[in-house]
């Protein structure tokens, strides 16, 4: 029989429990370039500070690419002081380990402001709107007049404006996250022309055709998030990378007074112009785009914007708080006890736990160690995931592998006792394995392959059987038929695993999953 065998590489090497000075929590989530732990930093005097500490995945510390693009990230965000950019406190390397250390943020992902429904008062609900994007554009701009040492622009380009990338903190305050594949003159990492870097949704027409990139790009992305943020609606959602790409490149652009007629039209000006397929007749600058937007519509300011944040997800923020004592407690009471400590949760639940695929149940444990991991579990949860940053890269997938197993024989039934003579018994077949086959001509066995379709809202990074297949969406991807253990990992969100049946020479059902 033929098997599609997922865990034949040697296991990875366990997580570490210090990196340089920070001492790790928990780990919160993996993106497709590195994993995010909840930490600790002392100092003398009992002084405690809670951070967050990025670390490259080991399998791509190898990768003089991979390594380069992180450097970068971490010398890019260190450079850039501005209140609405997260802070980044320090690059290290600890023996093989490359790590950020960077600014802890409380409060809301902008991806849960657009998906919750729209307010009654949408007036105020629009100023709260044009508070974001001002503070927005004020960080953006920060980004795009960054200078290097020699005092000449550095030319930077986020390419990852999205509402995962953008959160408000309790304080009210906009932070720009992740600038893991930010274009800036000088940079270690070199991207070939014509590569695309970024999520499909959100990038400019320039981004899809894989141009030379400006300031100007990231005004479109901002642009469609502000857009999304005004209506609640998605602008270039579609069923694959490819009718996305097709719709900013082709389509015409509804307005958003005309999707919502809430939207003043001095807004829905200001988008549209933000929106223009043709990069000169958009906003010359950031900051050009911020000002638009006040006189469109007076802004909240962040003393305001933290008053909405505290009310309207008061419930979220002191989950929020409660997890991360609860994660510092179970951390120091193991600590005290002498016991092994647990920096990776199993699952990490999604931004809306309700909504989620129950975590996968860990390996038996004594029962103290059980409670400990049950509390870290419950102190790893979606609402501290949306504070963090991961990055992911857009390179090209490995396809994922087949080995095959020698047949298994049936045992031949035991020679029947003395007496009258009974009928033959059969001969059982097999145990059914993961994966069909089927004997050629020349008496080989063969894997029977099927096909398997997934999409996902915000992209997901899939695993076949701890494989990594590739990033949504795929389309009629070939993969050996049978029962298979899929692991779809969002960008900052989390994980869902579910269980799939391939047949052998069909399709299974499309899976679309939304988060």
């Amino acid at each position: 029989m033929t098997s599609y065998q997922a865990n034949d590489a040697p296991a990875p090497a366990p997580s570490p429990t210090r990196l340089g000075r920070y001492e790790l929590l928990g780990k919160l989530a993996t993106g497709g370039m590195g994993e995010i732990h909840l930490a600790r930093v002392g100092g003398d005097g009992g002084f405690e500070k809670v951070v967050v500490v990025k670390r490259l995945l080991p399998e791509l510390v190898a990768s003089a690419d991979f390594v380069a693009m992180f450097l970068d990230e971490a010398r890019i965000a260190a450079r850039l002081s501005h209140p609405n950019v997260c802070e980044v406190h320090e690059l290290g390397r600890d023996g093989n380990d490359y790590y950020i250390g960077m600014q802890y943020l409380e409060g809301v992902a902008f991806t849960d402001l657009i998906a919750t429904p729209r307010e009654p008062d949408r007036a105020r609900e629009l100023r709260v709107v044009a508070g974001l994007a001002v503070q927005a554009c004020e960080g953006l701009h920060a980004a795009h007049e960054l200078r290097g040492a020699d005092g000449e622009p550095l030319g930077l380009v986020h390419r990852d404006v999205s509402p995962s990338n953008l959160m408000v903190t309790t304080a009210g305050v906009v932070k720009i996250l992740d600038f893991g594949i930010a274009k800036v003159r000088g940079a270690t990492a070199r991207t070939a022309l014509g590569t695309i870097k970024g999520k499909y949704a959100y990038m400019s027409p320039e981004q899809v055709r894989g141009d030379e990139l400006d300031r100007r790009s990231d005004l479109f992305s901002l642009g469609v998030v502000l857009y999304e943020l005004a209506t609640h609606q998605r602008l270039f959602k579609r069923g694959s990378d490819f009718l996305a790409a097709k719709a900013i490149l082709e389509e015409t652009y509804p307005r958003a007074d005309e999707i919502d007629p809430a939207v003043p039209r001095a807004l829905a000006d200001v988008i549209a112009k933000a929106l223009a397929r043709e990069r000169d007749d958009r906003h010359a600058t950031a900051r050009e785009l911020g000002a638009a937007i006040a006189a469109a519509v007076p802004p909240l300011s962040p003393g305001e914007l933290a008053e909405r944040v505290a009310a309207d997800h008061a419930i979220e923020l002191s989950a929020q708080r409660t997890r991360q004592q609860q994660v510092i407690d179970a951390h120091r009471a193991a600590t005290a006890r002498g016991d092994a400590i647990v920096t990776t949760a199993p699952t990490v639940a999604m931004r809306n736990p309700r909504a989620s695929a129950p975590p996968s149940p860990p390996p038996p444990r004594s029962r103290s160690t059980i409670a400990l991991v049950a509390g870290a579990v419950i102190a790893l949860s979606a609402a501290v995931i949306a504070i963090v940053i991961a990055t992911h890269d857009r390179s090209p997938d490995p396809a994922p592998s087949t080995t095959i197993s020698p047949p298994i024989s049936a045992q031949p039934a035991p020679p029947p006792s003395p007496g009258p003579a009974a009928p033959p018994r059969p001969e059982p077949s097999p145990t059914p394995r993961t994966g069909s086959d089927r004997k050629t001509e020349d008496g080989r066995r063969t894997t029977i392959s099927g096909y398997l379709s997934i999409d996902s809202s915000p992209y997901a990074i899939i695993y076949l059987d701890g494989r990594r297949l590739g990033e949504t969406p795929l389309l009629h991807r070939s993969v050996p038929s049978g029962r298979h253990k899929l692991r779809a990992v969002t960008e900052h969100d989390g994980e869902r695993v579910i269980t799939i049946d391939v047949p052998a020479g069909g399709a299974a059902p499309p899976i679309n999953l939304t988060w």
